[in-house]
């Protein structure tokens, strides 16, 4: 028999539960902001590729940056770091009424 099978429960002290769910929310906010940036840099860099195309003049690829990826980065970063936050309290719950 394992001897980690023979060891008592032990319960989890309160730092510590809200470190490691503080940990997952800003990994979790991280990574979907680093996502968000790179589609959204992505989508600004073809929508000013293609808007050069059509008007036929010299365009300024900083526009990609700052009016489409930061924007659209805030912006699903936010929602991220919201549903993470839900989720995260909600498992909590469910884990301390049963």
């Amino acid at each position: 028999m394992y001897s980690t099978a023979m060891a008592p429960n032990k319960q989890r002290s309160t730092i510590s539960i809200v470190f490691t769910s503080t940990v997952r929310v800003l990994f979790t906010t991280l990574l979907f902001t680093a996502a968000g940036m790179g589609a959204g840099l992505f989508c600004g860099i073809v929508g000013t590729v293609i808007y050069g195309i059509i008007r036929g003049a010299q365009v300024d690829m900083t526009i990609s940056y700052k009016h489409v990826a930061i924007p659209a980065a805030i912006v699903i970063g936010s929602a991220a770091f919201i549903g993470a936050l839900v989720l995260e309290v909600r498992a909590h719950r469910q884990r301390t009424s049963l």
